[in-house]
């Protein structure tokens, strides 16, 4: 277990150190570390821009993509505790949807930035009460239900998104939105983190502060109220948790699917079942996984960035069909 964490931790500090690295234009770690070190500093030999670059462009970058990794990451660990099922994520259950209407609309009316995570939680979470009304059953919520019901609402909220984009007051409006929407970080900045990553950690903490009831909860709702949890009070708070982490995620990145599929899968398979420790590692594989995907995004394309969402999209479908050959039943 110990060599597997500390193999996580070694791609993560990969990650992040590519990604300030690597670029239009290329700087060494060295010459990194040195600029983070003295931000304020002229250092010798060092490259034109390198301080701009690094601090105004990249690193607020590599910030921004580590709150959307770990913000649908562990949304998607939550949503995949509470239904009890690996194919839950809030790109498939319409939690992204809803979302992204609620941006799309925010921006059609154009509200301010800063209100752009509330809008998304609203928006999300008016989705996942919808969602999980259609899912309910007598032993609980059945999986084949959430998933025809997420992806009916992400088809409503797609149809309205699309009259939003063609009605749009200009022409530029409406680009903006389309590229929005295509899932991406690019030309994101220090004055966009900020919101997002409130909300994000505000969501993040309260996972952590539940991980005993999520621990009760992945046993079933029966069992959970056996032991004494309030279960419809504990749903409620981890899936406001849930939609608030998505909802941050998709008001400074747009719709990027699949990575709330991915990473608990994989955390799951490689770190035991210990809730805490869960959160952690789910959190960084989809920091890493957001981080690679941005940096191929942005190197693979001549003389253009490439839509993240179409990237993880293409890992990401591939990966849902895996799982849905590998499902045996309709688990509660």
């Amino acid at each position: 277990m110990f060599l597997r964490i500390l193999a996580l931790l070694c791609l993560l500090i990969g990650a992040v150190t590519l990604s300030l690295c690597l670029g239009d234009v290329f700087f060494t770690p060295a010459q990194i570390f040195a600029t983070l070190a003295h931000p304020h500093a002229q250092l010798a030999d060092a490259p034109a821009g390198l301080s701009e670059i690094v601090w105004q462009i990249r690193l607020p970058r590599l910030l921004i993509a580590a709150v959307v990794g770990c913000a649908l990451s562990v949304s998607g660990y939550i949503l995949q505790t509470l239904s009890r099922n690996q194919l839950a994520d809030p790109y498939l259950t319409g939690v992204s949807s809803g979302a992204g209407l609620a941006i799309a609309a925010a921006m059609y009316f154009g509200l301010d930035f800063a209100a752009m995570p509330g809008a998304a939680f609203m928006g999300g979470l008016a989705a996942s009460a919808i969602v999980a009304f259609m899912a309910r059953s007598p032993s609980g919520l059945s999986v084949t239900k959430l998933l025809l019901a997420g992806v009916g609402l992400s088809a409503i909220c797609a149809a309205f998104i699309t009259l939003i984009l063609t009605n749009a007051p200009s022409v530029a409006q409406a680009q903006g939105l389309f590229f929005w929407l295509a899932g991406g970080i690019g030309g994101r900045t220090w004055s966009e983190l900020g919101p997002a990553a409130s909300y994000a950690a505000i969501g993040f903490v309260v996972a952590l502060a539940m991980s005993k009831q999520l621990r009760l909860l992945s046993m079933g709702t029966q069992s959970a109220q056996a032991l004494g949890l309030d279960v419809a009070r504990a749903q409620w708070t981890l899936l406001s948790a849930a939609v608030l982490m998505c909802g941050a995620a998709v008001s400074i990145s747009g719709l990027v699917g699949f990575v709330g599929l991915i990473a608990p899968h994989v955390s799951r398979r490689l770190y035991g079942r210990d809730e805490r420790l869960q959160i952690f590692c789910t959190a960084a594989v989809g920091v890493v996984l957001v981080l690679v995907s941005d940096l191929a995004a942005r190197t693979l394309g001549q003389g253009q960035e490439l839509p993240l969402g179409t990237l993880l999209s293409l890992l990401g479908g591939p990966f849902f069909l895996f799982l849905i050959s590998h499902q045996h039943g309709d688990s509660p």
